[in-house]
C-alpha cells in the first residue's frame, strides 16, 4: 500500500494545505474589520489564532495519528476546542447584537446584567455539553441539583430577589434616566444613581434611597418627559391687610428676575384664600425647581421689605431715620447738602436693601427715583444684539445708580446686585429742586451720565467693534436734553 492510499493521507493534506489558506483568509478579513472598527474583529482574531490551529491539531491526532478519542491528549485538545468554540461564538453573538446597537433601540436599552446572565447560562451549558461529549460525564444530575437549589434560594431570598428583578425591569424599560426629576409618592428629586436594588433621588435636602420594588409597584411622575419644560408653583402668604395689587406686583417683580425661566414663558400670580398667593415659574427643566424656588423666596424677602408688604405676616419695618441720615451724609459732597437739608430730607428719602443677584433696575426703563449705592457692589450689564451679557462696570459706595432719571431717559444698562446692596433712594422732585438751586450739582450729575455712556461705549468697542447694543437704543447715539446749569 502506497503512502497516498493510507487513510490518514487525505486528512494530512487537508490540514497542510487548508490551514495556511484559511489562516491567510481570516487574517485579511480581520485586518479589514479592524480598520473599520468592527466589534467582530476580536472574536475573529481569536478564531484565527487559537481555534483553527487547535482544530487542525485535533484532526491530526484523531485522523492522521489514529489516536483513540478516549486518550487523554485527545480529550484535552477537544476540551480546549470546545471551550474556545463556546467563547468565540458568544463573543460573535454579542458583537452582532449589541456591538453597533442604535441609540434608543431595544438592543441599546437592554441592561448589561441581562447579557451577563445569558452569557453565564450559555457558558455553563456549553461546558456541560463539552464535559458530556468529551469526558462522558453524566450532567443530568448536576442540572437537577442546580434547579432544586435555585428554587430553594429563590424562596429564601424572594424579597431581595423581587427588588432586584424590579430594578432589572426598570433598567430594561427605562421610564426614567440619570438626571430626570421624579415624584415618587410625594417625594420629589433628581435621579442621581440607579442600580439593581434602588434608585437614589437628590431632593435638595439630602439623598432619598427608594427601593426599585416600591417604584415598580406604585405610580410615579417623571417631570422631565416628554418635554423638559416645567411649570413650578411656589405658595406664599402675606398679611390680610396688605393690598393684593401691591403683593402681586412684588411677586411678579421677583419672578421675572429668576434666571431659570424659559424663553417663551411668563410667570403668573394667582391669589388664594386667607392671604395666600401662588406664583407659577415657567422653568426650562424640572430639575431647576428646588434652586429656582430657593432663589425666588430669598429675593422675595428683600422685595417684600422694599414694597412694604408683610411676607408670612411679618410686620414691615423701615430703616430708621438715623440710618437714612447717615446715608445722606455719605453723598453730601455730590449733592452739596447742608446739615439742615440732610435733616429735612431724612423724612422723605429711604434706604432699601437688595439681595445678591437681584436685578435692581432693568435696561429700557425710566427710573422714577434717584439712587446712590451706600453699601455693597452693583454691576452694570448690557445686552449685545445676539443676547449675550456684557459686564460694563462695577459701582461701589457713593456711586450713582440710575443717573438717567435726571433726564427722564431710559437706562441703557441693567443694574444687578453683585453682593447684598443697600441704596439710598431720593425722590426725583428733590433732585430737581437741588439741580435748580445748585448749578454745581447739575454739572456733577451730567458728568456722571456721560461717564456711564463712555464706559459702555468702551466695553462694546473692546469686543473688536463688531457687537451692537440690543434694544433699547444707546442714548449716546441720540440727541440728549441737557440739564441747564
Amino acid at each position: 500500500m502506497t503512502t497516498t492510499d493510507r487513510p490518514w493521507f487525505a486528512w494530512a493534506m487537508v490540514v497542510i494545505v487548508g490551514l495556511p489558506v484559511l489562516v491567510l483568509v481570516l487574517s485579511e478579513v480581520h485586518l479589514r474589520l479592524q480598520r473599520r472598527g468592527s466589534p467582530l474583529a476580536g472574536p475573529l482574531n481569536r478564531l484565527r489564532l487559537w481555534l483553527v490551529p487547535l482544530a487542525a491539531l485535533l484532526i491530526l491526532l484523531t485522523q492522521a495519528a489514529d489516536l483513540s478519542r478516549d486518550s487523554n491528549s485527545v480529550r484535552l485538545v477537544a476540551t480546549l476546542v470546545g471551550i474556545l468554540a463556546v467563547g468565540i461564538t458568544l463573543g460573535g453573538l454579542n458583537a452582532v447584537l449589541f456591538g453597533n446597537a442604535t441609540e434608543g433601540t431595544w438592543r441599546d436599552r437592554l441592561p448589561s446584567i441581562f447579557v451577563d446572565l445569558a452569557r453565564l447560562v450559555l457558558v455553563a451549558s456549553g461546558a456541560a455539553i463539552v464535559a458530556s461529549l468529551v469526558w462522558d460525564l453524566d450532567v443530568s444530575g448536576l442540572f437537577a441539583a442546580l434547579g432544586v437549589g435555585s428554587i430553594v434560594i429563590g424562596l429564601a431570598l424572594q424579597n431581595a430577589v423581587g427588588s432586584v428583578v424590579s430594578g432589572l425591569l426598570l433598567l430594561f424599560e427605562q421610564p426614567f434616566k440619570i438626571g430626570d426629576t421624579l415624584d415618587v409618592d410625594g417625594t420629589s428629586g433628581k435621579v442621581v444613581e440607579m442600580n439593581w436594588r434602588s434608585t437614589h433621588l437628590d431632593t435638595g435636602t439630602g439623598i432619598q434611597v427608594i427601593p426599585n420594588a416600591t417604584i415598580a409597584e406604585a405610580s410615579f411622575a417623571n417631570y422631565s418627559r416628554p418635554t423638559p419644560a416645567h411649570d413650578h408653583v411656589v405658595s406664599t402668604s402675606f398679611a390680610p391687610a396688605d393690598s393684593p395689587h401691591d403683593v402681586m406686583r412684588t411677586l411678579m417683580e421677583v419672578a421675572e428676575g429668576i434666571p431659570f425661566l424659559r424663553a417663551a414663558g411668563r410667570p403668573s400670580v394667582r391669589m388664594g384664600p386667607g392671604g395666600t398667593y401662588e406664583t407659577t415659574l415657567p422653568l426650562v427643566t424640572a430639575g431647576q425647581s428646588a434652586q429656582a424656588e430657593s432663589l425666588f423666596l430669598t429675593w422675595l424677602w428683600y422685595a417684600a421689605r422694599r414694597n412694604a408688604v408683610s411676607l408670612d405676616g411679618e410686620a414691615f419695618v423701615r430703616h430708621p431715620k438715623e440710618t437714612v441720615g447717615q446715608a445722606l451724609r455719605s453723598v453730601r459732597s455730590t449733592l452739596g447738602l447742608t446739615d439742615d437739608e440732610i435733616d429735612g430730607l431724612a423724612d422723605v428719602c429711604a434706604v432699601e436693601t437688595y439681595g445678591q443677584g437681584e436685578t435692581m433696575l432693568r435696561a429700557g426703563l425710566v427710573p422714577d427715583r434717584f439712587a446712590f449705592v451706600v453699601g455693597g457692589h452693583v454691576r452694570l450689564v448690557a445686552r449685545t444684539s445676539d443676547g449675550a451679557q456684557l459686564d460694563v462696570v462695577d459701582l461701589e459706595r457713593g456711586d450713582v445708580l440710575g443717573a438717567q432719571a435726571l433726564l427722564r431717559q431710559q437706562v441703557p444698562m441693567s443694574s444687578v446686585a453683585a453682593t447684598n446692596v443697600e441704596v439710598l433712594q431720593i425722590p426725583l422732585s428733590v433732585i430737581d429742586e437741588l439741580v435748580g438751586q445748585k448749578p454745581r450739582v447739575a454739572r456733577t450729575l451730567n458728568a456722571i451720565v456721560e461717564t456711564r455712556d463712555t464706559q459702555m461705549q468702551q466695553a462694546f468697542e473692546s469686543l473688536n467693534g463688531s457687537e451692537e447694543l440690543a434694544a433699547p437704543v444707546h442714548p449716546a447715539l441720540t440727541p440728549r436734553l441737557r440739564v441747564r446749569a
